[in-house]
């Protein structure tokens, strides 16, 4: 069974209704579907493989589960990060799972330095938030904006 079958299933069967709702944000299953192969395809692009770790360290959000969900889409391993966890605990889990790409939301931004110097596995950082990205992050929003969709999913 592939992990994004339910995705599918939802979007063959009720496309318009509401798949995540965060604040004044509302995505259907349909929109919820197209930024998954978005994010897959933009995963992609940066050099994520089949098999590869992705890590997301970030609050939990629809941002949080359109990641996930394009990890599996795009054939690689998830990696959730603890908020919990001092930079050097999420710098080791990211060093030990061998993660290249992290998904951090702005709140552990400021985080992104400390934990590249102890965790040089991660080779791309994406940033969701309001705001600029910081100087050597992408920011989300723009990078799914201009991502192409990857086909089939994992």
């Amino acid at each position: 069974m592939e992990l994004t079958q339910a995705l599918h299933r939802a979007v063959q069967q009720i496309p318009n209704r509401p798949a995540t709702i965060l604040g004044e944000r509302t995505r259907t299953w349909a929109e919820s579907a197209d930024r998954v192969a978005r994010l897959a395809g933009l995963l992609r692009g940066l050099g994520v493989q089949p098999e590869d770790r992705v890590a997301i360290l970030s609050a939990n959000s629809d941002i949080y589960h359109e990641f996930m969900l394009a990890a599996c889409w795009a054939g690689a391993a998830f990696v959730p990060v603890n908020t919990r966890w001092a930079v050097s605990e999420i710098a080791f889990s990211l060093e030990d799972s061998g993660t290249g790409v992290l998904l951090v939301d702005e709140t552990f931004a400021p985080l992104v330095s400390d934990i590249r110097e102890l965790a040089p596995v991660v080779s791309e950082v994406i940033v969701d938030g309001t705001g600029p990205a910081p100087s050597g992050m992408h920011h989300l929003d723009g990078l799914v904006a201009r991502a192409c969709p990857q086909s089939g999913s994992g």
